[in-house]
């Protein structure tokens, strides 16, 4: 058995396994650090092997295996059993905590302290892979490492700290802890002292009068560096807001914002301006709204800033959206969409003629379902067309269009335009005005197949919208084949997940939408993988309105949205609230980030506001209604 084997192991090693103890010391007073590296090399230890077969992490055949590939590659046991898929970096940090007999440090709770980060400083955390963690009363500097025996490493620890005290983690949660701990904006700080030297007005006269901008300039550099942590943030959007006292910075992860620094009052107009240089916006006007857009490369991938510059109270408000250029593409089956609504989707995508309509707010996620899209019907018999402002991804066989209208190329203008092309599939990436809407809507009705995003509440306000916009209801009826709704939501964090017990009106509002509640409600309670949040990456979350005959009938008939929305669902349409508490059920997500997201009191009701289909004695929860979506307004 491997457990027998690896058993008599240990103990021919003659070293007692344990998961405790003290961390290995170096920097003693009464010795060298050459020797106590000879005496701590020399220590009798099992093989790294004997104690993953003792924990039943490793079979007999596999230590053998990787021991083979050792001897003929010449490579390291450990990389071989990770690159194998043998053992995950946890188990691995379990079995060298037991091995060297050194406690294993719980890097997914633990916060490093500053003055321990401060000490050994993000050169060297960076180039030997080890998290500093905390110091101790005698001075002693605790630090995790996935290499206790990585003699340069300790050898320059050392020598930096004088004390240090060896923990054992897994090699990939201390290349997270070492992200989320030297971050760049840690060395804005000095940039931020320097700018503070210099007198503010000067300051601003310099930044303001002149398009060559030192790139070593205080001003530069913090803006270089709030660009490059929200790239590494994984950030969205980048909102630099003026107050009374300071400057907020704060980024937009996983459709949240958190706040990353705070700067100094007077640093406002000097880093709008040095924005605008590089967006080549007006840097005199400070009242007028502006928009532009500009590139950078940011560890060596290309990424588009989008710009926005809006005048307030205390100066010019900036927001920043980051499109990164390198993300790959993912399909429909990567969304979340469920397969009971894929199915009928790609029927309606895989039309010769129509149009599909992605609606939802600003960021909900409504270019990366076109795109997902596009990759079905992208093939070598069609003839595809783009439309997009700016081009976010650029696809092999693809005819992709970038609108300007600073030269006058708008979106009407291009589907103008595209329309004499002999196009089979135009994608267009938003239908903003009436124009846009007419001429999309006569190409539908021609023999093309049109995507586009529209901005909407949900799906059955998007037929509305058209309706609004001033397009007859029987051409709206006529073009559109089918709508879909869609909304981000948080997942919760697998590292954290804790049982909890929900409040009677989450337990109420979710069996008012879906008819039942779960056994057991789990919840992210916050640990260094989520940022504390609780969450940890998105999911979405799909309403399918496929325009039938009978809803032709009702917009022809100017229905109203509820009367389409209760005929839609008598169809089988799921609401994206039932979907999201259905997701709530399943454990992916949570009551709090569905009300934030996507629930709308009333919104699945009949005409008493009673919820459909569910008994009329559900209490009311006091909750703010879902936010109206950005929508950009025709002038």
């Amino acid at each position: 058995m491997p457990r027998e084997r690896g058993t008599q192991l240990l103990r021919r090693s003659k070293t007692r396994v344990r998961g405790e103890g003290r961390s290995a010391s170096f920097g003693s007073d009464g010795s060298s650090i050459a020797d106590e590296l000879a005496v701590w090399e020399q220590m009798s230890r099992p093989t790294l092997g004997s104690v993953l077969i003792f924990q039943d992490v490793l079979t007999e055949e596999q230590v053998d295996e990787a021991q083979r590939i050792h001897e003929d590659t010449g490579a390291r046991f450990v990389d071989i059993v990770r690159m194998e898929g043998w053992a995950t970096d946890n188990q691995i940090a379990a079995a060298l905590a037991l091995q060297f007999e050194i406690p294993l440090a719980d890097l997914r709770n633990q916060q490093p302290e500053h003055e321990a980060i401060d000490r050994v400083g993000e050169e060297l955390a960076r180039r030997h892979h080890v998290m500093p963690l905390f110091v101790d009363e005698d001075d002693r500097v605790f630090i995790a490492t996935a290499e206790p025996l990585d003699s340069d490493a300790i050898t320059e620890l050392t020598d930096q700290c004088r004390r240090i005290g060896l923990l054992i983690g897994a090699q990939n949660d201390i290349d997270r802890l070492i992200e989320q701990s030297y971050t760049v904006l840690r060395s804005a700080v000095e940039h931020i002292k320097a700018f503070e030297l210099v007198d503010a007005e000067e300051e601003a006269a310099e930044e303001s009068d002149t398009l060559a901008v030192d790139e070593n300039a205080p001003i530069v550099q913090v803006v270089n560096r709030i660009l490059m942590q929200g790239v590494r943030a994984r950030a969205s959007d980048i909102h630099i807001e003026p107050h009374e006292h300071f400057v907020r910075v704060r980024y937009r992860i996983d459709g949240a914002l958190t706040e990353a620094i705070q700067l100094p009052r007077r640093m406002g107009a000097p880093i709008s301006s040095r924005i605008k240089v590089m967006a080549e916006l007006n840097i005199v006007e400070r009242r007028r709204p502006q928009d532009g857009q500009f590139s950078v490369m940011i560890d060596k991938r290309p990424v588009d800033v989008r710009t926005s510059v809006v005048g307030t109270v205390h100066g010019e408000k900036i927001v920043l959206r980051l499109l990164d250029k390198t993300r790959s593409l993912i399909g429909l089956n990567e969304l979340g969409m469920p397969p009971d609504v894929v199915e009928p989707y790609l029927e309606i995508v895989k039309a010769p003629l129509g149009m599909l309509l992605c609606t939802g707010p600003t960021g909900s996620g409504k270019t990366t379902t076109l795109y997902a899209t596009l990759t079905q019907v992208n093939d070598d018999a069609r003839n595809v067309v783009t439309i997009e402002d700016p081009v976010e991804y650029q696809f092999e066989g693809v005819n992709q269009m970038p609108i300007s209208e600073a030269s006058g190329i708008t979106f009407a203008e291009g589907l103008r335009g595209i329309l004499r092309q002999d196009p089979d599939t135009i994608l267009l990436g938003e239908i903003r005005d009436v124009e846009t809407a007419r001429i999309a809507t006569q190409a539908a009705l021609t023999g093309h197949f049109v995507l586009s995003s529209l901005h909407a509440v949900d799906a059955v306000s998007a037929l509305h919208r058209f309706t609004d916009m001033g397009i007859e209801p029987f051409l709206v009826a006529s073009a559109i084949s089918g709508v879909i709704g869609q909304r981000l939501l948080r997942r919760t964090c697998e590292q954290c997940r804790a049982v909890y017990t929900p409040t009677s009106a989450d337990v109420d509002l979710i069996k008012a939408s879906i008819g039942k509640a779960p056994d057991t409600w789990t919840r992210g309670v916050g640990c260094n993988e989520c940022s504390g949040t609780g969450y940890n990456g998105r999911v979405g979350v799909y309403e399918l309105l496929r325009v039938t005959d009978e809803i032709r009938d009702e917009i022809v008939n100017k229905a109203t949205a509820r009367e389409i929305r209760e005929t839609a669902i008598a169809q089988g349409m799921r609401t994206m609230q039932q979907e999201a508490f259905r997701l709530v059920y399943e454990g992916v997500t949570t009551v709090d980030d569905v009300v934030r997201s996507v629930y709308a009191p009333g919104m699945d009701s009949n005409d008493d506001g009673v919820l459909m289909n569910e008994p009329d004695d559900i209490p009311a929860r006091s909750l703010k209604p879902v936010p109206e979506p950005e929508m950009e307004v025709p002038a």
